[in-house]
């Protein structure tokens, strides 16, 4: 057992826990009993892997086993338009791999998007090269030779050298003891009533945190939850919450991150909103680096211009998310952006206009805000006594 860093001792192998206290290893040497006052489980995700796939190490991979692949096939089926899977086909695509995205929805990454966003990243892809495959899913894939043969429920028939399966993950809890243990696991693999604050089990002194807990299933957000779940095992009292605003970051091509409210959250909870949008392609750092379809979408609060959401796509979109990120962390407004100064040429400065789109039109709403104010009370005053 190694400890090079913090005196934390690392040991690799399949492990159990035997009770609450005790986790049984079983290594190449032999099984080794390790114990302590605390458990933290942190086991990750596996991917979804139906039987009617012909899983391979030659042609049919999941997001796993794909991390292996011997050679670059001329062509590929990406199959689920998740985060994952839009990563890898973006992916395949720029390495110049024929592709195909078979996605069971009208758009991919639909439950994660502003929809607008998600139209523009349709239409990139598509612009790139991948063919879309959307309101479809896989009715059988078969090996044949060298090849993969796909059909589709719609009736499509594809002929290709690889075959990605990226539709669904499960919590890895398998082999973990954790139902002997009395700790519930969901359908998916993915370790139930967990305390939301503590990331405590059933079982008190066993944390769990990431995606074996399911969503949001984000290193970043995994990295944070194992930290405060043993910072209430240890009374450790500098971290005591997790972060209520949580960015996320996809690495696809464009890449795309987002925090806080998509429009259509303000539609559904009745939030009336004014919307700030700008193109890096208007900006000389834009222009400098190639591009120009780059976009800063802002979304404020009409009553009072407080920032409510930001979405970025195009380039590092995910560094950038996060001055919009501070500005919410600090319920700031949209004066925040129209008052600061961005180095120039930098496409933050995509920020201040984007702010400025705004601007106009939320001084618009204030304008008929205060007209109909008046005009109500023009009629109250005209009223006989």
């Amino acid at each position: 057992m190694a400890a090079p860093w913090h005196n934390v001792g690392r040991m690799q192998g399949d492990a159990r826990i035997a009770d609450p206290h005790t986790v049984v290893v079983r290594t190449p040497e032999g099984e080794k009993t390790i114990t302590g006052k605390f458990i933290l489980i942190a086991t990750g995700s596996v991917p979804a892997r139906p039987k009617n796939v012909p899983f391979n190490d030659e042609n049919v991979f999941d997001s796993t086993t794909i991390l292996d692949m011997k050679k670059l096939p001329k062509s590929m089926v990406v199959v689920g338009g998740g985060v994952i899977g839009s990563e890898y086909a973006c992916l395949f695509d720029a390495m110049g791999v024929k592709t195909y995205l078979l996605h069971p929805k009208a758009r991919a990454l639909d439950s994660l998007l502003d929809a607008e966003i998600g139209e523009i990243f349709m239409g990139r892809m598509k612009d790139n090269g991948i063919e879309l495959l959307m309101n479809d899913s896989l009715e059988s894939a078969t090996v044949e030779g060298n090849m993969v043969r796909i059909k589709t429920k719609s009736g499509k028939d594809l002929l290709v050298e690889a075959l990605l399966y990226a539709l669904g993950r499960s919590g890895a809890t398998e082999g973990l003891g954790l139902k002997e243990l009395g700790i519930p696991i969901g359908k998916y693999g993915h370790i139930e009533k967990v305390d939301p604050i503590t990331y405590q089990t059933a079982v008190p002194n066993i944390y769990a945190a990431g995606d074996v807990i399911g969503p949001p299933a984000l290193a970043s957000t995994s990295m944070e939850q194992g930290r405060l779940a043993m910072c209430h095992a240890f009374k450790l009292k500098y971290k005591t919450a997790l972060a209520p605003i949580l960015p996320a970051g996809i690495y696809t091509i464009p890449e795309i991150s987002q925090v806080g409210l998509t429009e259509q959250d303000c539609q559904r909870d009745g939030i009336a909103y004014v919307v700030g949008k700008d193109r890096f392609g208007r900006h000389g750092r834009g222009q400098i680096i190639g591009d120009t379809e780059g976009m800063i979408k802002l979304i404020f609060d009409a009553t009072n211009g407080k920032l409510l959401g930001v979405h970025v796509i195009g380039e590092i979109a995910s560094e950038l998310v996060h001055i919009g990120m501070a500005c919410l962390a600090f319920s700031g407004d949209i004066d925040f952006f129209i008052h600061t100064v961005f180095n120039y040429p930098t496409l933050s400065d995509v920020y201040k206009y984007a702010a400025y789109d705004a601007l106009g039109k939320l001084n618009k709403v204030r304008a008929e805000v205060v007209k109909a104010a008046e005009n109500i009370r023009q009629h109250a005053t005209s009223k006989p006594t």
